[in-house]
């Protein structure tokens, strides 16, 4: 399979996929034809010289069903049949801000923060709105009718006196007119009770070409010409390269060129945006491997030795003894609550990294000419490859084309700039195109991973096992404050939240729910262990402490305003659908959790059978989500089965460990993932109907509040409590 160039030519090539193309610039009032391409009409539209329709994305897609939810909001608003369409990456339309870098319009095109669907539904429902206007407009001066006499329907406009149709393919360069009294600014797009496609299921438009292995992720393209590398980075947590012998590499099979990579910033005290390595160049990639695992060379890793996973966690456990706060929050008279309460709950918490073991490791081709640039990567976000791909070429953003691929897994990684970077390095130093291509290996030991934390837990209780006071002390590597900031501390009168951080080298990054992820854990974990304390039901405890205000604004990003009307009806719906509370046999047990993370809520209920003393089989778990509008509720429910699936995993298995400033978990044989065979053989998903106008988050939302309602449930059935994760290592 050969890229050429064209991402178009690419995508097309792929059996069981149509190419669509959405080129949306901006919101509908600074729309502008694309002058490139005779058959756009608004650059949400695109249209063969045989008639067929392509719609364009801005978002990439990394499994979160992006693509398919773009284009059905197009579809829906010009009377299309999405499965009748191709699909296919817009390329950036954003701008260059005062210091030249890459930044977006009002037209989102990154993936992040459970925020793509909320940040795309007004701009794109608008955009095709005014493509379906002008469609009406040149059909009623064609025909010299009234536009109230037409109408658009399966990708047509239909005269409803008449009953004739003209298919959108014949109207495209009536389109173009000056003449339309049609504004850009004030098309209008469909009102609810007229949709058709929104709010329905809609398989994956890309189902059909992953399960029949179709080349459509960044890893599988190439072009012509194109050498490619294999990197040795620096394998210490910061460190840089010594020497090498580059004429014994040279001498290699198929090797073209040995290309250094500096560190950057140079300066060993920031945090590394780029790892210092030693490049190998070579006509394919498994010579270009050889060679590198053939390499010898001396790397300097002193500013991080005799830093290790268990070191880290020791100092840890020190800073919450005696550590400087970095940040805190507090309300009322916490001293008073903890000494007129009835019993005071104490904890310890504590979670290491997690690595993001992406199922595609990264990659990039970069074709990178003395005026221009082209990238071909699997990338989280248009705009921010953009800036990477300039950083290393030195070249202004509109010299740079990115083309940015299906990404197998992202989960936060794929938003970094440094595989991007490395490409453009490589082809500018031999002026050639390079495809840079990491093995499971690189990805892992050169991760982004997901911040460690150990927390000290207080809570007061009164004679009538209400909560009255809340106290978290964090130590992390990483800022991860979420768990000290976050309710309940504003539901109590009387609470203290503190946050210390720990310094050291790790390179850490988003992971699926960035803090939301643990800190979820960490609080819906303790309130259980609260509840029981207090003698209640963990449910009515719940339940209890989620009525005493109706609101509540965040000061944590994205700043959301809580609903506790919401979290009761969503709690409540999920022990019903559970059957949560019923008498369970032995050695069974239901934990339930409930969170919010960004702008969405979740709440589980986990069933939960021990198999012997240190071990579990995860029988069923049932799900209740709060993500607004569900423009495509199979998306929805697709989102928080993967969620449950990576909670589970993480939860169980993760631990990425270092030792003396170098990783040592560096592949599934030493960084475990869930099997298929242990995942549960049931998930029931409830999407909460609270008659929003308007989509909430989804793709990161259902992960947090899973850890929680599992280890309740391990606590449930076998009385023991897990503090320390991952499970498996301490149950």
């Amino acid at each position: 399979m050969t890229n050429h160039v064209s991402r178009r030519s690419f995508l097309k090539s792929a059996a069981g996929t149509t190419a669509l193309i959405l080129s949306i610039s901006s919101t509908p009032s600074v729309l502008a034809t694309d002058t490139d391409n005779s058959g756009n009409v608004t650059p949400c539209l695109r249209f063969t010289e045989d008639g067929q329709i392509f719609v364009c994305v801005p978002i990439p897609d990394m499994g979160q069903g992006m693509i398919t939810t773009a284009a059905q909001i197009i579809a829906e608003e010009l009377d299309l049949d999405p499965n009748q369409t191709g699909i296919e990456m817009m390329a950036f339309q954003g701008h260059a801000d005062a210091e030249g870098r890459a930044s977006e319009g009002p037209m989102p095109q990154g993936a992040g923060g459970s925020l793509s669907t909320m940040m795309v539904w007004g701009p794109l429902r608008h955009t095709a709105a005014y493509a379906r206007d002008l469609f009406l407009h040149a059909a009623a001066i064609r025909w010299s009718v009234p536009l109230n006499h037409l109408e658009t329907r399966n990708g047509a406009v239909y005269n409803k006196n008449t009953k004739v149709s003209l298919p959108y393919k014949y109207l495209v360069s009536d389109t173009r007119r000056t003449d339309y009294t049609v504004l850009r600014g004030n098309a209008t797009p469909k009102a609810a009770k007229d949709r058709t496609l929104i709010g329905k299921d809609q398989r994956n438009v890309h189902a059909t070409a992953i399960a029949t292995g179709q080349p459509i992720f960044g890893i599988d393209s190439d072009i012509p010409d194109m050498k490619h590398a294999v990197i040795r980075r620096c394998p210490h947590l910061n460190g840089s390269l010594v020497s090498y012998d580059r004429d014994a590499l040279l001498a290699l099979p198929g090797v073209k060129h040995v290309v250094e990579i500096a560190r950057r910033p140079d300066d060993l005290s920031r945090p590394r945006i780029l790892p210092a390595g030693l490049a190998i160049i070579a006509d394919s990639f498994w010579r270009a491997k050889k060679a590198a695992d053939m390499a010898e060379i001396e790397w300097d890793g002193s500013r991080a030795a005799g830093e290790s996973s268990a070191v880290l966690k020791a100092r840890m456990a020190e800073h919450l003894e005696t550590g400087e706060v970095a940040d805190s929050k507090e309300g009322g008279d916490l001293a008073k609550a903890m000494a007129e309460a009835d019993k005071v709950i104490e904890a310890t918490y504590y979670h290491p990294h997690w690595a993001h073991a992406c199922m595609e490791p990264h990659n990039c081709i970069a074709d990178v000419k003395a005026d221009s640039a082209e990238i071909w990567t699997s990338h989280q976000s248009i705009t921010e490859s953009i800036n990477a791909a300039a950083a290393a070429t030195d070249l202004p953003i509109s010299k740079i084309t990115s083309n940015v691929m299906r990404c197998g897994t992202g989960l936060g990684r794929k938003y970094a700039p440094d595989f991007v970077m490395e490409a453009c390095i490589l082809s500018k130093a031999i002026g050639a195109p390079v495809k840079v291509t990491w093995t499971r290996e690189d990805e892992m030991e050169q991760d982004h991973v997901n911040p460690s934390a150990m927390y000290r837990m207080r809570a007061a209780v009164d004679a009538k096992g209400r909560l009255t006071g809340w106290h978290v002390r964090t130590a992390a590597d990483g800022w991860i404050r979420n768990a000290a900031m976050e309710p309940p501390m504003g539901l109590v009168d009387n609470y203290r939240g503190e946050w210390g951080y720990i310094e050291n080298n790790v390179r850490r990054g988003p992971w699926r729910g960035p803090q939301h992820n643990t800190a979820a854990w960490v609080i819906q974990g303790f309130l259980n262990e609260v509840a029981i304390a207090a003698g209640k039901d963990p449910l009515d405890f719940l339940l209890d402490l989620y009525s005493r205000k109706d609101f509540q604004k965040l000061d944590t990003w994205p700043f959301p305003l809580l609903e506790y009307e919401r979290f009761r009806k969503i709690l409540k719906a999920v022990a019903k659908d559970a059957r949560y509370g019923r008498r369970m046999p032995d050695g069974w047990g239901q934990g339930i959790a409930i969170y919010h993370t960004f702008s969405g809520t979740c709440a589980h209920v986990v069933e939960i059978e021990m198999i012997g003393d240190t071990d579990y089989r995860v029988h069923k778990v049932t799900s209740a989500i709060d993500c607004g509008l569900a423009v495509n509720p199979l998306g929805v429910r697709a989102q928080v089965e993967g969620g449950i699936n990576d909670g589970l995993s993480a939860a169980k298995y993760g631990n990425f460990r270092f030792e003396d400033g170098v990783p040592v978990t560096n592949n599934f044989d030493s960084y475990q993932m869930m099997r298929i065979g242990e995942a549960p053989p049931e998930i029931n998903v409830r999407i909460m109907d609270f008659g929003d106008e308007d989509p909430r988050g989804t793709g990161e939302v259902a992960l947090p509040p899973l850890i929680p309602a599992l280890t309740n449930a391990i606590f449930a059935a076998s009385g023991k409590r897990v503090r320390t994760l991952p499970i498996s290592e301490n149950l």
